[in-house]
């Protein structure tokens, strides 16, 4: 019934197999987690049975969150493109690029997956998580947004989507958990091998349609028999990058520096104001006005624990703003010491920092090679021993996506690493840095 832009031109929207079989999964049960390699078109096929149902169904409300605005915005501009191409069937009551009307019918809603995304809106009978693996706290918004479809009871209908990014995390989670002994790995693996489909789905305990979609079940793509390295060479990716994001392989453990299951076992903490029981430490990582994020994270220590307790992380501010920001925590929490990155513009910082505050202990670290890899370790081994706690926060999703590539230890593209580095710092400026001792500073 509409049109959609494929390989340069605009064409109608004729479903491949894998897309018929989606849809029908969604159709027929509450939840369904998909897990897909990159350009499949899920994304696509998903929204545009939003725009069909929110033309059959006059208080129909499809809900798409998208990681971040760009991608919001672009999602929006594909299907707004499909209402226009048949403008016969569907008259839109509104040029609102992010929320789509119907004339006679229902609406769909484009949106960041924030907290506040969903937030106000009721009766919501589709919800689309897209991309749900690389959506910070997506714990969090995945909770604020379950109540706004709770009038449409069983009718309504919940999609998670993505391409995998590793063993761990909440998509990772809702992937694995409740498949009576279904290995996820070996699904992916058939899924992937020569001869295969391309396509495997399965209803897991809870009644949740679990969806793999490989690059094989595309009939251009499966022409090629070397589809991976074809997309090495075009898109300049290395053959980790190129499996991960086309090849439904999920990053091995081995290459992420936090045990997943320390970092969830230390997320039971609470932001909280000074108290007199207890010393307190400051760890900053510090940016200029660019894409990074300033963090200084506060800790207390107490017991022998380190409980971080409040977090500061803002991002394209002035150097002046966040010295004030900072300055006031100082003032605030009286810390004993405040580690600062000194690279870069944190000499600025450390600087500014130790002038406005004579009787606080300023340490300046330099994150070489290997001072940055002792203080990871040393985090590693407090997480791992459970002596630091934190509230759920960008500081979870961080650092269960904190990999290590050779030699070097970095987030992965598109992602942060501000508040592992700021965690880093206030540990190495909190008394743990003489309780580790002599540990064992090499990667485990």
């Amino acid at each position: 019934m509409t049109k959609i832009r494929s390989g340069g031109k605009v064409v109608p929207f004729e479903p491949f197999f894998y897309q018929e079989k989606l849809v029908e999964a969604v159709n027929n049960n509450y939840g369904t987690v998909v897990a897909k390699g990159r350009q499949l078109g899920c994304t696509e096929v998903i929204a545009s049975l939003m725009l069909w149902r929110a033309c059959k169904e006059p208080g129909f409300l499809g809900v798409v969150l998208s990681k971040g605005q760009a991608d919001t915005a672009n999602v929006a501009k594909r299907i707004r493109m499909m209402a226009d191409s048949n403008p016969e069937l569907i008259e839109l009551a509104t040029k609102n690029l992010t929320d789509l009307r119907i004339v006679g019918g229902g609406r769909i809603l484009f949106r960041p997956a924030t907290p506040n995304g969903v937030r106000g809106l009721e009766s919501v009978g589709m919800l689309l998580f897209d991309e749900v693996a690389f959506i910070p706290s997506i714990d969090l918004l995945f909770t604020a947004a379950i109540p706004s479809t709770e009038m449409c009871g069983a009718d309504a209908r919940i999609v998670l989507l993505s391409t995998p990014w590793g063993q761990a995390g909440f998509f990772w989670d809702r992937l694995v958990s409740g498949n009576a002994g279904r290995d996820l790995m070996e699904e992916a693996d058939a899924c992937r091998a020569p001869g295969s489909t391309g396509y495997r789905e399965w209803i897991d305990e809870n009644g949740w349609a679990k969806v793999l979609i490989h690059w094989r079940a595309h009939p251009k793509y499966s022409s090629d028999p070397d589809y991976i390295g074809t997309v090495m060479k075009r898109k300049q990716l290395t053959e980790s990058q190129a499996r991960q994001e086309y090849d439904l392989h999920f990053v091995a453990d081995d290459l992420t520096v936090f045990p997943a299951e320390a970092v969830k076992n230390c997320a039971r903490g609470n932001w909280e104001p000074r108290i007199e029981e207890g010393s307190y430490f400051i760890g900053v990582d510090t940016s200029t006005m660019g894409a990074d994020y300033t963090v200084a994270l506060v800790g207390k220590y107490q017991r022998g624990r380190v409980h971080v307790v409040h977090m500061y992380r803002q991002r394209k501010r002035t150097v002046e703003y966040n010295l004030s920001a900072i300055g006031k925590l100082i003032d605030e929490y009286r810390p004993l010491v405040v580690a600062v990155e000194r690279n870069g513009a944190g000499q600025v910082y450390v600087e500014q920092l130790s002038k406005n505050h004579p009787k606080v202990r300023i340490d300046s670290i330099a994150t070489t090679r290997e001072s940055k890899h002792e203080g990871l370790m040393r985090l590693r081994w407090a997480l791992e021993e459970e002596l630091v706690t934190y509230p759920i926060s960008p500081i979870v999703d961080e650092l269960l996506v904190y990999q290590r590539d050779g030699q070097r230890y970095t987030a992965p593209s598109g992602r942060h690493d501000d508040t592992v580095m700021a965690l880093s710092f206030l540990t190495t400026a909190s008394p743990l840095r003489h309780q580790a001792g002599t540990f064992d500073l090499s990667f485990r």
